[in-house]
């Protein structure tokens, strides 16, 4: 406050201008370290100084809201969290996009900080959610030649609509490799302007890896004795091409993502990435070929080689990748090196420590903004799945929901 040297104290104290433009404390000292009327002072000689006063402080305490018409008291979203998980479980998904979009505008204007943090991180949500959603969604994905079943309230899977991916420069045989059993395979979903208004773009949405099934000792038998090899391993191209990915060597599942990317480029439409696992870091590779925004969940890593390697221009930046991991989970631990959590997980060995760190200097990490989710449970394994990613966010959701609304 001036040039003067006094103790310090680490407690927080309130003031206010009144009427008069007078500096006043909001109630008695709590610290007895430091002289507070001092502060009072230094106020007077600024205003002194610059020959003004500033207007009177309107305190929470005094702002009054018109009362509403008489009528049934209903429930406003965040006032109780109660309440409010109630009545948006009432609500049609549409009404409940806008009483999210009502309460992220009014934690936004708040006068707490803790409740402009929480609508900036809401907002955030609302979107990550949906597009985690649709990673989780494609999936379910059978035939690649039919709709999608059990696509999320509030989108349309357009994968076949030919007119509409004409819009975005996709064609639909550029969404799998196999029309019968496809191993690389993406999906297009479009937004339901009835519920999300302008504020949803159409997404592209890439599969992960999906479980590694290995033959019976039979069917190996039978297929060296008759192939001389060994049988195939079911969804065994997913791990073969995210590891050569991330060795730098030739992936065609990288390959199609980076072509995917240079035609939406071309097509100067808004249009959004997503994908889990696997699939994450094909969406990374599409954004940044494409510099369309991308939302990822538990990603794979991006060689930094890799969208040019396959004749495409770097146009994105990995700031407009949203990079979502659950805390613990296998795959990110893998890639990224964390000496003291990995001495943990190898429980103070060196050499197997050591030996994770090599692995994980020589992996990619994954592209973007990272985004830590608390709240996974079970093994590292377990908190790699797109469900618990889902889990984490609403949970992030409810939080800020509660913060606003206790600010309201």
């Amino acid at each position: 406050m001036d040039e003067s040297s006094r103790p310090w104290s680490p407690t927080t104290e309130l003031y206010y201008i009144n009427k008069k433009g007078e500096l006043e404390p909001t109630h008695a000292p709590r610290s007895l370290m430091f002289p507070l009327g001092s502060i009072i002072v230094r106020y007077g000689a600024m205003v002194r100084v610059y020959r003004t006063l500033p207007p009177p402080t309107v305190r929470p305490a005094q702002v009054v809201k018109s009362k509403a018409a008489a009528g049934p008291e209903l429930a406003t979203p965040g006032k109780d969290m109660k309440q409010t998980a109630a009545q948006l479980k009432a609500m049609t998904k549409a009404e409940r996009w806008q009483a999210r979009k009502d309460l992220i505008s009014k934690g936004s204007g708040s006068i707490y900080p803790d409740a402009q943090i929480a609508a900036k991180r809401l907002a955030e949500n609302n979107i990550a959610v949906e597009k985690a959603k649709l990673a989780e969604n494609v999936y379910k994905t059978v035939n690649p030649l039919e709709t999608t079943p059990g696509v999320p309230e509030g989108w349309k899977d357009i994968s076949n609509d030919s007119a509409a991916l004409n819009k975005l420069g996709l064609k639909s045989n550029m969404l799998y490799d196999d029309p019968a059993s496809p191993n690389f395979l993406a999906r297009v979903y479009q937004p339901d302007q009835a519920v999300f208004g302008n504020d949803m773009n159409p997404t592209v949405v890439f599969r992960g890896s999906r479980e590694p099934e290995f033959a019976s000792i039979g069917d190996n038998l039978s297929s060296l004795w008759n192939k001389g090899e060994l049988a195939p391993v079911k969804n065994g191209a997913d791990w073969s091409n995210n590891f050569a990915q991330g060795m730098g060597k030739n992936s065609t599942y990288y390959q199609n993502a980076v072509s995917i990317g240079d035609k939406l480029a071309m097509s100067g439409q808004n249009v959004d990435i997503a994908g889990h696992s696997l699939g994450g870091g094909l969406a990374s590779a599409t954004s940044m070929a494409s510099g369309k925004p991308g939302w990822t969940f538990n990603a794979a890593g991006l060689n930094s080689d890799t969208v040019e390697k396959y004749g495409g221009t770097v146009l994105g930046k990995t700031d407009d990748i949203q990079a979502y991991r659950v805390e613990g989970e296998l795959l990110t631990k893998a890639q990224e090196v964390n000496v003291w959590e990995d001495l943990k997980s190898m429980k103070g060995l060196p050499v197997p420590t050591l030996l994770k760190e090599g692995v994980s200097a020589l992996s990619p990490n994954a592209a973007g903004i990272p985004h830590d989710l608390p709240g996974g449970t079970g093994s590292a394994l377990d908190r790699h799945g797109i469900g618990q990613a889902i889990n984490c966010i609403e949970q992030q959701k409810d939080e800020d929901i509660a913060i606003i609304g206790s600010r309201l």
